[in-house]
């Protein structure tokens, strides 16, 4: 399903792109007819509305990655190596404190994939806002010139 996600949101960004491209094409011939503009902004509305989804589904997963989700594992990972359940590259037969445990986890391959994942979603919803913001200039842009 999320391959799918994806896909349909490259689509959507690939639309945008073209809606964009052949917006700034008939604004540079000059000669604008009211229905053409009428027919832009429809597309720009129905692809702002698209990416509503998006936005939402991205923001979801970013808080379900916030500092308290980050803490969590971290401490999860550092109890884990207390115990002996989780493998710290310590050569030595004794098992962390949980003060070393802590610091230890920071640096595990678990950790540092929650954090990327986390830092891609934020990215995600960032981007998503971005153009947004863009599409609604153009819906802006195109209301000035029909008045």
């Amino acid at each position: 399903m999320e391959n799918s996600f994806a896909e349909n949101l490259q689509s959507i960004i690939e639309d945008y792109e073209d809606t964009r491209a052949n917006y700034r094409v008939l604004t540079k011939r000059g000669e604008i007819v009211k229905d053409t503009l009428l027919e832009f902004q429809s597309r720009f509305i129905d692809l702002k509305a698209s990416l509503r989804v998006y936005r939402s589904h991205f923001n979801k997963e970013w808080i379900r990655r916030d500092d308290k989700a980050a803490t969590a594992i971290k401490f999860r990972i550092a109890v884990a190596m207390t115990r002996g359940e989780y493998e710290t590259g310590d050569k030595e037969d004794k098992l962390p404190t949980i003060t070393n445990a802590e610091k230890l986890a920071s640096g595990s391959k678990e950790y540092r994939e929650f954090v990327e994942q986390r830092g891609h979603y934020k990215e995600c919803i960032t981007n998503i806002s971005d153009i947004r913001e863009d599409i609604n200039s153009y819906i802006n842009e195109i209301k000035d010139r029909l008045k």
